[in-house]
């Protein structure tokens, strides 16, 4: 397994092409993970012990190894987008960089299908990455990698497969507003009064997805943001107190030495040395 934060990519050949009526092909290329974005057409791509029949805003994400037979439908010919990449995760543990790990599967399906705005964004994004990446040129490789990992995080994301506005789906917005609000003064009974669902439901969803009760979450959220301002800033414990969303810096050094063992003094000395 490996965390989504440590992927480093690089793609080695990416091309966006529409097929002629009479085209079927192989994949060539078994050795690197590999992508297939339908923009438009139809065919049908057969694998080792299934066939699919193809059509606008399927991807299709193939391991290193996997091997697939791809033809077009006459009436309506495929347009597609390939991105072949290598990748492999370093993780990073202050101050060190650990040795990378080679990833032969990724964590995305083998097969979706998207519709509307998801199939709008994510045609929007092979696009990019295709349009930008030009074999020989460091700055333009360079920044359709950067397309693909913002492209990976997309497809990374928990709630990424999950129909809008079902359960999964709002529990990891949620998630999301605690981790971007945690300034503000929250509470959670409002907060599920917006997503109109019950603040015990929201507690029981929440344990049994992230493992944690939202206010436990926002708790943890608010005290990893304030180690970073203890290490890397000079700020007071009052400021500190106020940007992590505490009343006063009372109730956050109380907070950090339950969470820490520590206060916020003594952790900060620590980490300055």
């Amino acid at each position: 397994m490996y965390n989504p934060l440590d992927l480093v990519v690089r793609i080695v050949w990416s091309s966006r092409k529409q097929t002629p009526m009479d085209w079927s092909d192989i994949r060539n290329n078994t050795s690197v993970h590999t992508f297939y974005w339908i923009h438009e057409g139809k065919g049908t791509f057969h694998t080792e012990d299934q066939t699919y029949e193809v059509i606008q805003g399927m991807l299709f994400y193939m391991e290193p190894g996997a091997q697939m037979h791809m033809e077009n439908s006459k009436e309506s010919p495929l347009t597609i987008s390939m991105i072949l990449f290598d990748c492999c995760a370093v993780s990073y543990q202050t101050p060190e960089w650990q040795l990378p790990q080679s990833i032969h599967r990724m964590d995305i399906p083998f097969y979706s299908r998207y519709h509307s705005e998801r199939a709008l964004r994510l045609d929007h994004a092979f696009n990019e990455i295709t349009e930008s990446w030009l074999l020989g040129n460091h700055y333009r490789e360079m920044e359709s990698c950067a397309l693909l990992l913002k492209l990976l995080a997309i497809l990374h994301r928990p709630d990424h497969f999950s129909e809008p506005g079902n359960t999964t789906s709002i529990i990891f917005k949620i998630k999301e507003e605690l981790e971007t609000r945690f300034e503000e003064q929250l509470f959670i009974r409002e907060i599920a009064s917006k997503y109109a669902i019950s603040e015990s439901y929201l507690r029981k969803m929440f344990m049994s997805h992230i493992g944690q009760s939202p206010k436990e979450y926002l708790t943890e959220v608010r005290l990893r943001q304030s180690e970073r301002y203890l290490t890397y800033t000079n700020y007071t414990f009052k400021r500190i107190a106020r940007q992590c969303g505490y009343h006063d810096e009372y109730h956050f050094s109380k907070a950090f030495r339950n969470w820490k063992g520590v206060s916020p003094s003594m952790f900060r000395k620590n980490e300055k040395r």
